[in-house]
């Protein structure tokens, strides 16, 4: 009897074993496509230097390698939208060179501009005195770069108006300045100015400012060539269940200004490549299950836009669509958006997390136009989107890097997501 409780005492370490190592291999699996979508390499899947069109190539590679089958049309769904690439972006104050994201952005729609200037200070008193003003602005050497600064201003009419006068180019201003409390965010734009705009931190502005050198190059494509990454897994059923997120982040702002996109949205994408891994690896689902990885996503849902207009599929064949995105923290559980527009999906979403406590919480809340469900969602198509809640590197800035986004829920929230189409399917 003591030898057979041995026995079964190794025999149970070794199964604990194997499945603990399984269930770190599929967080490696998830680790390594962050890693790999962060890349410098990838210039933060957005549009400089074709990083989105890098990442797609890559995401098709991986669901091919996998087993997904591509669509007729094959893996990528091409289709264009407009956009402001910047190529080049360099600031210097009297000789020194400023530190993108830390001192300085460059405002979404920025134009181009190379030289060295001699700027025209603007505070809040002179901006209050149209004369002195307009003063200040014609007696500077021309062509004009000119510093706004709006501190104690509080008359936002008139600010805009003067933001106005200098984005249009009058007056001889060829670039503006914009100075703020703090450092801006940056973000791709789908447009493009006549003149530069710089965002610039106030503590960055030496005092004694008198030089200003820029070398600032921006490329308006007002077709820029990109893809959604399509693949799917046939069922025993025609109707689909269909796993969504964007690949693509901000992007790069000239070499080496690239914002990895860790959070938002590596991890959905690599969330949506794991549960493709997993369906391959067992049985035939009962749903078919489709997996798609959209791009514009950050300007627009351009990707899942033009999805619902061009679908591989009829729209009526799917089941449920789950899209994610932001889904790697978790410490103070997850968001469920359009839950209360889908009372029955939510309703299994928060039964399951009843049964099985995997998250500390589900919060439903209204489908907003915050992420790709939303398309589906205006055409009728039953679609939910999960974002967990929790601490990571800051969202939609440098810091959101893939070490520092915790996983501390990963597994948990997989789980609950792959039962939900089983609940489906018991109904």
């Amino acid at each position: 009897m003591k030898n057979l409780f041995l026995r079964f005492g190794v025999l149970f370490s070794v199964l604990w074993v194997f499945v603990a190592m399984s269930e770190a291999q599929d967080t490696k699996f998830v680790r390594k496509q962050l890693v790999n979508l962060c890349s410098p390499e990838f210039y933060g899947r957005g549009y400089y230097k074709r990083g989105d069109g890098i990442a797609a190539d890559y995401i098709a590679a991986q669901l091919k390698q996998l087993g997904i089958k591509s669509f007729p049309a094959g893996f990528l769904q091409p289709y264009s939208f407009n956009i402001n690439i910047m190529n080049s972006v360099t600031v210097k104050f009297n000789g020194q060179e400023l530190k993108f994201n830390k001192d300085y952005v460059v405002a979404p729609k920025c134009g181009s501009l190379t030289g060295t200037f001699k700027p025209v200070m603007i505070n809040a008193s002179m901006m209050l005195n149209p004369e002195k003003f307009i003063t200040a602005v014609n007696e500077a050497p021309s062509p004009r770069v000119v510093v706004l600064d709006s501190l104690g201003l509080k008359n936002p009419d008139l600010f805009r108006l003067i933001k106005t006068l200098a984005t249009e180019k009058q007056m001889g201003i060829v670039a503006l300045i914009e100075v703020f409390t703090g450092t801006p965010g940056c973000y791709p734009g789908r447009g493009a100015m006549k003149i530069p705009h710089i965002e610039v931190n106030r503590k960055s502005i030496p005092a004694d400012l008198n030089q200003v050198e820029l070398n600032i190059v921006n490329e308006y494509n007002e077709k820029y060539p990109t893809q959604n990454v399509i693949g799917y897994l046939p069922g025993q059923t025609d109707q689909f269940i269909v796993f969504t997120a964007h690949y693509d982040g901000y992007g790069s702002f000239g070499e080496g200004n690239y914002y990895a996109a860790a959070e938002d949205n590596a991890s959905g994408t690599a969330m949506v490549m794991d549960l493709a891994r997993h369906y391959m690896s067992g049985k035939k689902p009962y749903y078919s299950v489709a997996f798609m990885l959209f791009s514009g996503e950050e300007v627009g849902l351009m990707g899942s836009k033009y999805y619902v207009e061009n679908p591989y599929f009829p729209l009526n064949k799917i089941k449920l669509v789950i899209n994610l995105d932001m889904v790697m923290t978790g410490q103070d559980g997850v968001l469920l958006f359009n839950g209360n527009g889908r009372p029955n999906e939510a309703a299994i979403v928060q039964k399951i997390n009843e049964e099985k406590k995997y998250m500390k919480n589900v919060e439903n809340r209204d489908g907003t136009a915050n992420s790709d469900h939303f398309p589906f969602q205006e055409r009728g198509v039953p679609a939910i989107f999960f974002l967990t809640k929790g601490p990571s590197g800051r969202g939609h800035g440098p810091d959101d890097t893939y070490d520092k986004l915790p996983l501390y829920a990963y597994e948990n929230l997989f789980k609950l997501v792959i039962e939900i189409p089983e609940r489906l399917k018991n109904e």
